[in-house]
Order: structure tokens, then C-alpha cells, then sequence
């Protein structure tokens, strides 16, 4: 008998909350690499991340309801809790770039900018199958590929980062440098957050072999 067998329906609830957080961080990825292909409607892509960065805390709120009701959960609270947690400050970070895209006025997206929300996409691709396999302690194999998958992409991102602000400081636009530097930074976080992600999804195979 599996876990997927012996598990009660409120242990299971749980790794169908977090598949939902990991589905609604994909679908906000999906949505920030829509926005660089449909820059003119940016205001209508913005609403569209926030109001998937919302649907995401009512996921998290009720996870960490469910954890303190709980007795007896499927794996340790504090991972349960870390990856609630993790997948949210993800989806923080892809509506706080949309957000200063709005507020600075951008005009229209840089390739930088095209080739993180690629990342971003990718590493949470990654992270989606890594919360879907981490409830079957058959999958741990697959599980790891993910997080190594996400690690990589983040060194990725720290090399994309170091390489566009050297760019960019090279344009002598001061006003320009500010903007898109901070613009370039919040995207490399969504990088690390989604490292913090795997790194979760890690330790449970670790704990749990």
C-alpha cells in the first residue's frame, strides 16, 4: 500500500492545496511572459497577476488553517508550511515587477526582461512537477530532477543579471539605469525564490530516504 492509499482525506488536502499554489505560480509565470509579448495592454495584464497573487494567499491562508487544525499532517509542518510560504513570495515578486513596469512608465520590454520571464517560466514549470511528484515516495528520483532543473536555472538568471546591469550601465541614462536595474533585480529574485522552492522539495526527499 502506497501513501497515496493510506493517506485520509485531510492529508491529502494538503498536497492538493500546494498543487494548486504551484498550478496558480505557473499560471502567474504564464501570465508575466504574456505581458512582454502584449506590452500595449499592459494595465490588463497587471490585473490579471494580481488578481492571481490574491487567489494565491486565499491557497496559502487556508493552508496554514488547515496546519494549525491539524494533528497529524503527511509531512513535517515546517515543510508544509515552507512551501506555502515559498510559493507565495514567487508570485509576490512576479506582481511586484509588473507593478514597477507600471509605475516607471516602461515603454516597451527589453530582451533582458523577455529572457528572465523565460526563466521564470521554466523554473516554475519545474517547480509545478516537483510539488505534484512530492506526495509519492516513489517519485523521490523525479523530484530531485526538478530541483536540480531549478537550481540551474537560477545560476542562469544571476549570470543573465550580471550581464544586463553591465549593459545597462553602459546606456549613461541615469534615470533609465535606476528603472530597469530594479526592474532586472526583481525578476533575478523571482529566480531565488523558486530556488527556495526546490530547496524545500529537496530536504523532504532528503528526510524522507
Amino acid at each position: 500500500m502506497d501513501m497515496k492509499e493510506w493517506m485520509t482525506p485531510q492529508e491529502k488536502q494538503f498536497f492538493d492545496d500546494l498543487e494548486s499554489e504551484a498550478e496558480n505560480v505557473l499560471n502567474g509565470a504564464r501570465a508575466l511572459r504574456a505581458l512582454f509579448d502584449d506590452f500595449s495592454h499592459l494595465a490588463d495584464h497587471r490585473k490579471k497577476i494580481k488578481d492571481l497573487e490574491h487567489r494565491g494567499d486565499e491557497i496559502v491562508h487556508h493552508i496554514y488553517g488547515s496546519l494549525n487544525r491539524a494533528f497529524v499532517t503527511p509531512l513535517a509542518k515546517e515543510d508544509l508550511s515552507g512551501l506555502a510560504s515559498k510559493l507565495d513570495d514567487v508570485l509576490d515578486y512576479i506582481n511586484a515587477t509588473a507593478t514597477r513596469l507600471t509605475i516607471y512608465e516602461i515603454d516597451k520590454p527589453t530582451k533582458p526582461m523577455v529572457d528572465f520571464a523565460d526563466l521564470i517560466l521554466k523554473a516554475t514549470e519545474q517547480i509545478r512537477a516537483g510539488v505534484r511528484s512530492v506526495r509519492d515516495p516513489k517519485a523521490q528520483d523525479a523530484v530531485m530532477v526538478c530541483t536540480i532543473e531549478v537550481n540551474r536555472l537560477e545560476n542562469v538568471a544571476d549570470d543573465l543579471l550580471m550581464t544586463s546591469l553591465g549593459e545597462l550601465v553602459k546606456t549613461g541614462d541615469p534615470i533609465r539605469i535606476i528603472k530597469l536595474k530594479e526592474i532586472y533585480e526583481n525578476l533575478e529574485i523571482v529566480t531565488d525564490r523558486c530556488e527556495d522552492v526546490a530547496n524545500i522539495l529537496e530536504d523532504i526527499v532528503v528526510k524522507g530516504r
